[in-house]
């Protein structure tokens, strides 16, 4: 069957002008020669479009493509590279790479490409929110389907400022895929409503798109763990500075956590509203930092925030819309998403910090890195108060006190709901503030377990404090690592770098196990922690695992000493890990618990849950040891598989 037309058609897939030939299949017209539906175009005289790749041009660009992908480069230089090679070769003027966070819920216009370099800059930071409501951009992610439009047909305003802005009157998206999920789009504008513009350059760039996300994937991992590495060392220099330099200092010590803190997560203004115990008045001290010249200016205000009183008493960090806070705008505080850190003093004062950021929200790992900063700035808060009401021993003992507290809350506040497994954990640090670790870290949806313990060289507050920034790094590492090897050796390397020229070098053993809940696939990694215990049901048996491994911050690279098993738990099964001071507890006659005692406590409190598994336990280490002083943190973590 044929159509009836007078013009010359053409048919834009098999690229062929004739007389339509074709068949009819549920009201379209499909070609005969290329069995794909037939786009037909009225025109007295034909067209002259972009030369049409030979098969040798379109092997040439693919070899380059490849070439690319496999190089080792940059994520901009990855961006500038592939969309000149897509310009070059496809003629294409106009280039753009979205790149999506499904975690922040945006889309980020990430690259563009054009000869006009001043478009190029005005829309550099463009971002869309992950909504429906913009249409064809969030449908072709959502669906995983190529999409060719033009953006007179869309009705949110953006299509509309985005073809006054850059000279747009139709595109072709298609989905970035890594692992059936979109991680992106790459885009080309086109100046026409033209639907035979696109069918080649289609057909080419989906041969490469996947790959291409590949080395996307790799690029953007990499430079996330760039930017945590220098939050952890941002982090750690601060706070070191910070209880050294400033305690009779207290604006230039706020100073300098504002400082800290916008340089965390890049922001050009942080604030700190302080209230005394007795008063209704705050005082407000910002931090402007320009961000392009460096340029650091400050100031302090008083004023009245009665209508945030119930932000100043929060006790755990949010994120707020600044828009429906006026008093953050009347201080500067402006943006599409604010976060809010509170700090209760001992003295009874109240402090929230909070930044903003311009076009974005707070990514979690950057939450993290904040939470884990402000922890740390509290102690210093609270030391210079000491400093100037406290006698020295006071003022130590005081210090200990807040750092034990502080310390305490980095430990698992509450235990995981899982209807898989029983949870218990257990430490009591032998001198206030304890360099032991363990931790419980469920995935959103409950169906992966990070399961740690470990051990910091050291006691007290040095060791405290290089147990809470291991613990920041750790619960950034575990978004973005699947492999508890490639945390651990990520940790080493950070202890390693911070402490390699220390006048005391600190070191850390430690257990790491990643449990995927639903398949029951238990992958453990040590590195030096020695032995685990696991209790097998079934048949009434303990089994002893050995971990091995090297010591974490001894040498600058532990990758050839690679230590990552499997092991598996049945229904009922328990499993005990703990740190050398259980075993290592002394009596007055200076003997040992050691291992074969903790074995038959074990065995002998099997029954009980977890929880009241472990206080039976160190019930029993009490009794052993008496009035002997403890000389080491006491840990332990038992879980049990239901």
């Amino acid at each position: 069957m044929k159509p009836n037309l007078v013009e010359e058609t053409l048919c834009l897939l098999c690229q062929e002008a004739q007389v339509p030939d074709g068949i009819t299949r549920q009201g379209r017209f499909y070609c005969r020669t290329c069995d794909r539906e037939w786009i037909l175009e009225k025109r007295k005289i034909p067209r002259v479009g972009k030369t049409v790749l030979t098969n040798k041009e379109k092997t040439e660009f693919l070899l380059d493509c490849l070439s690319l992908f496999n190089s080792s480069i940059g994520l901009e230089d990855l961006f500038f590279r592939f969309t000149e090679l897509i310009s070059e070769r496809l003629q294409r003027d106009k280039v753009a790479i979205f790149v999506t966070n499904l975690e922040l819920g945006e889309i980020r216009l990430a690259y563009y490409t054009a000869k006009q370099k001043s478009l190029q800059r005005a829309i550099k930071r463009m971002r869309l929110d992950y909504d429906l409501s913009f249409g064809i951009l969030v449908e072709s992610m959502a669906k995983r389907e190529s999409k060719f439009y033009t953006l007179s047909e869309q009705t949110h305003p953006f299509y509309k400022f985005y073809s006054e802005l850059t000279g747009t009157k139709s595109q072709l998206v298609i989905p970035i895929l890594y692992a059936n999920t979109a991680v992106g789009m790459l885009a080309v504008d086109y100046e026409e409503e033209d639907y035979s513009l696109f069918t080649e350059d289609q057909e080419v760039l989906q041969l490469v798109v996947g790959q291409f996300a590949v080395s996307l994937r790799n690029s953007l991992l990499y430079s996330k763990s760039q930017n945590q590495s220098k939050n952890f060392q941002s982090l750690h220099t601060a706070a070191l500075t910070l209880s050294k330099l400033y305690l009779d200092n207290h604006d230039e010590m706020i100073r300098m956590i504002l400082l800290t803190l916008s340089g965390i997560v890049e922001s050009s203004v942080a604030c700190l509203i302080e209230r005394p115990k007795t008063s209704m008045k705050v005082k407000v001290f910002k931090l402007f930092r320009d961000l392009e010249n460096f340029q650091i200016s400050t100031e302090t205000n008083i004023v009245d925030v009665s209508s945030v009183m119930h932000l100043l008493n929060a006790k755990d960090t949010i994120t707020i819309d600044p828009a429906e806070f006026p008093v953050f705008a009347n201080i500067g505080v402006i943006g599409k998403e604010a976060v809010i850190l509170p700090v209760s003093l001992e003295n009874g004062t109240e402090c929230i910090f909070t930044l903003a950021k311009p076009d974005s929200r707070f990514p979690q790992d950057e939450l993290e890195a904040l939470n884990a900063f402000v922890s740390l700035a509290r102690i210093t808060m609270e030391n210079a108060s000491l400093y100037h009401n406290l006698s020295q021993k006071e003022r130590l003992e005081k210090e200990i006190e807040i750092a034990k507290e502080i310390q305490a809350t980095l430990l698992p506040r509450k235990i995981p709901n899982s209807p898989y497994l029983l949870f218990g954990g257990f430490m009591r640090p032998a001198r206030g503030i304890g360099g032991d670790y363990y931790d419980f870290i469920m995935s959103p949806n409950g169906k992966e377990l990070f399961l740690c313990i470990g051990d910091v060289s050291g006691k007290g507050v040095a060791a405290g404090l290089v147990m809470a920034t291991v613990r920041t790094i750790l619960h950034s590492l575990v978004r973005v690592r699947d492999s508890p090897w490639e945390i651990v050796n990520d940790i080493n390397n950070y202890l390693y770098s911070s402490y390699k020229d220390a006048a005391t070098p600190r070191f850390m053993s430690m257990i790491l196990i990643r449990w995927s809940l639903e398949a029951n696939s238990i992958v453990v990694a040590g590195a030096g922690h020695g032995l685990f215990y696991i209790h097998r049901a079934k048949d009434n048996r303990l089994e002893v695992i050995e971990t091995g491994g090297v010591l974490l911050g001894i040498i600058p690279d532990i990758s050839p000493y690679k230590n990552e098993d499997a092991v598996y738990l049945d229904k009922d099964d328990t499993l005990l890990m703990y740190t050398d001071g259980v075993t290592e507890a002394f009596n007055l006659a200076e003997v040992q618990f050691g291992e074969e005692n903790l074995q038959r406590s074990f065995l002998s409190s099997i029954k009980n849950d977890p929880k009241i598994l472990l206080e039976n336990i160190y019930g029993e280490i009490k009794d052993f040891t008496k009035e002997k002083e403890q000389h080491d943190d006491i840990t332990m973590v038992a879980i049990r598989k239901l």
